[in-house]
């Protein structure tokens, strides 16, 4: 058995974070333009930019929170005596301690996520949409 790495597929939190700066800059022009403009109502003055900076402030809250969850998926690397998640080395888990559950509710059963212990006792998930759960099952396996 060789080594092989499984990099998570990331891309539609990159797709959230571009769209969300986007928002972002076309929220603060929009409230910079608004605020500069002259209305017969000064409400509508104070107003309009409030709301474009609002719509900026929840932008940036997806922003942060897709940003944020890019480190929640390491980079894992199967050995044959070992795995590797992010930077930290282990020894292979026993199959006792590896699982491929369905995880979810109602619509979302279909949601498979391998689950492993890992000898220093720390519990990891790794969902499919993020890794190729059946191939890394098939090598922690292989492996015992």
């Amino acid at each position: 058995m060789d080594t092989t790495s499984f990099v998570p597929e990331l891309g539609d939190l990159y797709l959230t974070m571009a769209v969300c700066g986007a928002l972002i800059a076309l929220m603060v022009y929009l409230g910079l333009r608004a605020g500069r403009q002259q209305h017969a109502d000064p409400r509508r003055r104070v107003l309009l930019p409030m709301l474009a900076y609002f719509g900026g402030l929840l932008g940036l809250m997806a922003f942060l929170g897709a940003f944020w969850t890019t480190f929640k998926y390491p980079t894992v690397t199967i050995a044959p005596a070992e795995i590797t998640i992010g930077d930290e080395v282990q020894p292979l888990p026993r199959l006792a301690n590896v699982r491929l559950e369905a995880m979810g509710r109602g619509l979302t059963t279909g949601e498979r996520v391998l689950l492993l212990q890992t000898r220093d006792r720390r519990n990891w998930a790794f969902p499919a949409n993020r890794y190729d759960i059946q191939h890394m099952y098939t090598l922690i396996k292989a492996g015992q």
